[in-house]
């Protein structure tokens, strides 16, 4: 049995460390099989395993914590073996399980898919998500799949495998050192603070082991979205609503080809676009919520023979993804004050270029949405 508890670390007059486990309002000594060198893991949840009564197994973010030299399992990672060595010790793992595992969890079968060495000076806990999501990467030795994500049948309900922690993230100081940044830049600004009506999901179909992805950030590891995606919806959009898809329309418009750039290629008349559209970043910490994609059709969409029709009789083939829930974003539009002038022609004459990137930016995320599965509701922000 799995219980989620939550670890109380301090240390001795001794100099040891010991440890409290808190089961809900139940307090239980940390077991003398482990052994702390120092608190790293004070305050940190964890997953307890017991049996009649007593711990035998406690994880926090997936890995069990460091045991007594003396009574040390040799580690169970496999990769970088010869072929032969990494079945013998799947065969020693499956004999010490005291029952079958067919259709309970398989977290105790998730190994981090890591070389030996490098999981020797992993440190006792790692705090960015997107180290964890996407360089510690868990591998199920019995269904032969990464992932991240658990459903337990019997709850019918599911869980993350990896915990979303931006807790040591401060994102109102990381947000005003951006805002102080931005404006040092010498632009004129324009902020947004939108909030999705639901959820988004940007990056989806980058490359990952799990099938689907995320795009986070390469330092910090939260949910962000890129400039580059802000810029194409916005461009997309324009060109849908106001020339009716006519990208050549588009292009020959004073205006619209101030605002996003315009390449004229073996020519001179090449140009940047005036308006600079930055990464949206969270205004305090994001949720992360994991979502599924229930295909009914697999076999009809990898069919290329033609003769397999779309039948609602085959097999479900669940896949799992991350998505970003009911967190505020902030968006920014710059321009050089000397080039923001009004514009002289065409669809957008009389107007500004910031306003009106900024008018378009608005109802494109409110209209057309950003991200993946956009139609099936997601990545729609709400227009104040």
């Amino acid at each position: 049995m799995i219980e989620k508890g939550k670890l109380v670390i301090q240390k001795a007059k001794s100099g040891r460390y010991t440890g409290t486990v808190w089961l809900g309002a139940k307090k239980m000594p940390l077991p003398s099989f482990y052994e702390l060198t120092d608190d790293s893991y004070n305050g940190a949840d964890c997953e307890v395993e017991r049996e009649k009564g007593q711990i035998i197994k406690i994880l926090v973010d997936g890995r069990e914590l460091p045991r007594r030299p003396a009574k040390q399992q040799r580690d169970n990672s496999t990769w970088g073996r010869p072929e032969q060595d990494r079945h013998k010790q799947y065969s020693d793992f499956r004999r010490q399980k005291d029952t079958d595992t067919k259709g309970k969890s398989s977290e105790d079968n998730l190994r981090l898919f890591l070389p030996e060495d490098t999981l020797k000076f992993l440190p006792a806990r790692i705090d960015n998500f997107g180290l964890l999501l996407n360089k510690a990467a868990k591998y199920d030795i019995e269904d032969k799949s990464f992932k991240f994500f658990k459903v337990d049948k019997k709850e019918k309900a599911g869980t993350l495998l990896i915990k979303a922690d931006f807790s040591s993230i401060d994102f109102p100081a990381l947000n005003a050192r951006r805002d102080k940044a931005l404006n040092g830049l010498g632009l004129l600004l324009e902020r947004l603070e939108l909030t999705p009506k639901w959820r988004f999901v940007v990056g989806l179909g980058q490359e990952s082991v799990y099938e689907t992805a995320l795009t986070l950030h390469p330092v910090y590891g939260f949910p962000f979205i890129p400039g580059s995606a802000i810029k194409g919806l916005v461009r997309n959009t324009i060109i849908s609503e106001v020339f009716a898809g006519d990208e050549k329309a588009a292009v020959a418009d004073e205006g619209f080809r101030a605002i996003f750039g315009w390449t004229n290629y073996g020519t001179s008349k090449s140009h940047k676009g005036l308006v600079h559209f930055f990464d949206a970043y969270p205004a305090a910490a994001p949720k992360i919520v994991p979502d599924i994609i229930n295909s009914h059709y697999a076999k009809y969409y990898q069919d290329t023979s033609g003769r397999i029709p779309p039948g609602d009789y085959y097999n479900p083939v669940p896949v799992f993804f991350l998505t970003v829930a009911g967190t505020e974003m902030i968006f920014y539009l710059g321009i050089n004050p000397a080039a923001n002038r009004a514009i002289a022609g065409g669809q957008f004459a009389g107007h500004d270029f910031l306003s009106t990137a900024s008018k378009w930016l608005r109802y494109a995320l409110s209209e057309y949405g950003i991200g993946a599965k956009t139609a099936v509701g997601y990545g729609y922000f709400a227009s104040l």
